[in-house]
């Protein structure tokens, strides 16, 4: 399972607070739209560090550049919406879906800049244009945990609890799931997470004190990665379970406040 595994090793490394929030840049170049043709100007990832890791949505086991808003590209004809590494990759096979799925779809008002338009609605949009991509479980997981994160940010709580409801579903889905290749350690961080933000604490501490518990595996890291990373989720870990504990402190406080950064 690619999407959840593919940053453990970094993102369990860094765990102290960023001290450099703003050295994230980015700069614009042209896009041409796969649907309608017509030419858009997005903003693409000109630098940032190890220290992304250790911005507040950790806590979600989110980080840059899906926190970011300028991540979700937007069509101002079509309205095509997808993640920005995807925008000019869709299957040429599945474009005339997409057209049907947009035609269907009413778009936001005219806009000069795509991120003007609030991600939440972006983020509509994308989910009934990867409706016909073909995506498995994982990615929906993924998708959801995302989707709670951005409406959490912009007050919308109910919504993003049902968001995240979806994603813990998910999630338990693949911890019972022998085959899953996933580490199951980071399967139950992120299970105590998703029951943290929505509001249940007695199970979000059982599953991060099984988190803790539990070895991290994964075939394909050599056995040094394998040690790093268990340290330091270990690490991430105890320092979540503390942060619940402690009264005013757990990361749910400032949900609808965290800009991950």
């Amino acid at each position: 399972m690619k999407v959840l595994s593919k940053i453990v090793l970094v993102a369990a490394l860094f765990v102290t607070s960023a001290s450099t929030a703003n050295a994230i840049t980015w700069f614009p170049e042209e896009f041409t739209c796969p649907i309608d043709n017509q030419k858009n100007t997005f903003l693409v990832v000109g630098s940032y560090g190890s220290y992304i890791y250790a911005y507040p949505s950790k806590y979600q086991w989110l980080f840059f550049p899906v926190t970011d808003s300028p991540t979700y590209y937007l069509c101002k004809k079509c309205h095509l919406s997808t993640y920005m590494w995807d925008y000019d990759k869709l299957p040429k096979e599945k474009l005339a879906a997409i057209k049907g799925v947009l035609k269907d779809i009413k778009g936001p008002a005219a806009f000069k800049e795509y991120t003007d338009v609030p991600v939440i609605d972006r983020l509509a949009i994308m989910e009934k244009v990867y409706s016909v991509l073909d995506k498995d479980e994982e990615w929906w997981e993924n998708f959801y945990r995302i989707k709670g994160y951005h409406l959490a940010k912009s007050g919308k709580m109910t919504e993003a609890a049902e968001a995240r409801r979806k994603s813990l579903e998910l999630i338990k889905k693949f911890i019972k799931d022998e085959k899953s290749e996933a580490p199951k350690k980071l399967l139950f961080y992120i299970s105590g997470a998703m029951n943290h933000f929505i509001g249940d604490d007695k199970a979000a501490l059982a599953d991060l004190e099984t988190a803790l518990r539990t070895a991290y595996a994964n075939k394909d890291e050599s056995a040094e990665d394998i040690k790093s990373a268990e340290e330091g989720l270990n690490e991430r870990i105890k320092d979540y379970i503390a942060l619940i504990k402690t009264p005013g402190k757990s990361p749910r406080e400032s949900d609808h406040k965290d800009t991950g950064h």
